[in-house]
């Protein structure tokens, strides 16, 4: 007979880099930008207090399916549009198909709750990006004690060792993912990972990493002297470094 073990679940939702939720305005080539924001309520032209956050965390409503309970840092990217309606709800760094599907209903109930971003005062579609921390542990308090940069540097360090020392770049493919599904905005085990595709000549899935890292306004010099060292022994090496100078 099965047992299922109950864990209680945290839910902390966060906003990172260009999709934070308080920046004002900025100019970027001479064009003044205005972010979108969240109302909570039916789009008006009037200003709300943003409750985006406090949103996700009452309606997240997550429930994995049996021998699915994992944990780790869900993002979604999405676009608002110019009548505060929102699309292409796309997942980049998923921690299961039910987290998926869980946090793509929250954001369609916010359809038409957003103040579009504007350019120069001129409303514009903008994308926007955010990321919400599932935690489990037997006890809430537990739960908030998992410290994620901590388990996703755990799961670098066996990459790395199955990378440099055994040579199993497939075996360290792994333990990268598992590193990125607590550390999505990890440069560094992106890094890893699009090295990695390109020793098995999986180009394209190393260019979709390489594209990660430049959106995240990384470069070809995100790993520490030490460990870049060791990677020049690579075949992939000098081809990444390629990959990642190319505009």
């Amino acid at each position: 007979m099965k047992t299922i073990k109950i864990l209680f679940i945290c839910i902390v939702a966060a906003i990172f880099a260009h999709a934070q939720e308080s920046v004002p305005p900025y100019v970027m080539d001479g064009v003044e930008v205005t972010p979108p924001k969240f109302t909570a309520v039916k789009y008006t032209a009037s200003a709300h207090e943003n409750l985006l956050k406090t949103h996700i965390t009452q309606n997240f409503d997550y429930q994995p399916e049996f021998g699915e309970a994992l944990e780790g840092t869900e993002v979604v990217q999405f676009v608002i549009n110019t009548d505060g309606s929102l699309s292409d709800i796309k997942v980049v760094n998923s921690v299961s198909a039910s987290a998926d599907k869980a946090i793509k209903r929250v954001l369609q109930s916010t359809d038409y709750m957003w103040i579009p971003g504007k350019n120069n005062g001129v409303p514009v579609a903008m994308e926007k990006e955010i990321a919400i921390q599932i935690k489990h542990g037997a006890t809430e308090s537990s739960a908030h004690q998992r410290n994620f940069t901590e388990i996703a540097r755990g799961f670098f360090t066996k990459g790395s060792e199955k990378l440099l020392v055994e040579h199993k770049t497939r075996q360290a493919i792994k333990q990268f993912k598992v590193a990125m599904r607590y550390k999505p905005y990890d440069q560094s085990t992106l890094y890893m990972l699009a090295l990695c595709e390109l020793d098995l000549n999986n180009s394209k899935a190393a260019q979709a990493y390489v594209d990660r890292i430049k959106k995240l306004g990384g470069s070809d010099y995100i790993t520490d002297e030490n460990l870049a060292e060791n990677l020049k022994n690579i075949k992939a090496y000098k081809e990444l470094k390629q990959l990642l100078a190319t505009k």
